[in-house]
């Protein structure tokens, strides 16, 4: 073996020694080497980093829909407690459904973070509270009283919202 072959060799041997996972790959990482960078693109953990957080943006963007489909929810349901028995019936449904939607969601990706829980039983207690069944003959305090209700629920969700890094 010439000293140019085994030279060679010794390259190859030592450049496969330092393959690296695409677990390890952090393209923000401004202080890897040259080999490391090469070595990522072409094991694909920067397209593993792409895809992950095209999953994780969206996810936000279906939850941070949600949160718009519970802010007109509530709206329509404040602006149904001045209407009649029905409508009220309905908007109350469909804020109960959208809620519920949301709350699972959030419960189902951000469920082990304490905060995120408090939260979200803070919230499910608040729509029992909002879910009483509307009377047909609703008094002025009784219309005032609701709409008290769905603004705090509104002020709960959009805590929630902030909180968890979303935005209107």
């Amino acid at each position: 073996m010439t000293p140019r072959q085994l030279m060679v060799i010794t390259a190859v041997l030592a450049l496969s020694g330092c393959a690296t996972q695409p677990g390890e790959c952090d393209a923000t990482n401004r202080d890897s080497s040259m080999l490391t960078k090469m070595n990522c693109d072409y094991s694909g953990g920067y397209s593993d980093q792409v895809k992950q957080k095209e999953e994780a943006l969206s996810e936000s963007r279906k939850q941070n829909a949600m949160f718009r489909q519970v802010y007109e929810n509530i709206q329509a349901q404040q602006l149904s407690t001045k209407a009649d028995l029905a409508s009220q019936q309905k908007s109350q449904a469909a804020l109960n459904q959208s809620l519920t939607q949301l709350l699972n969601s959030l419960k189902a990706r951000r469920g082990n973070e304490a905060q995120v829980q408090k939260q979200i039983a803070d919230l499910e207690k608040q729509l029992k509270a909002t879910q009483a069944p509307p009377t047909a003959k609703a008094t002025p305090a009784a219309l005032a009283a609701r709409q008290q209700e769905l603004k705090t629920l509104q002020k709960k969700v959009n805590q929630l919202q902030f909180s968890l890094g979303y935005e209107e």
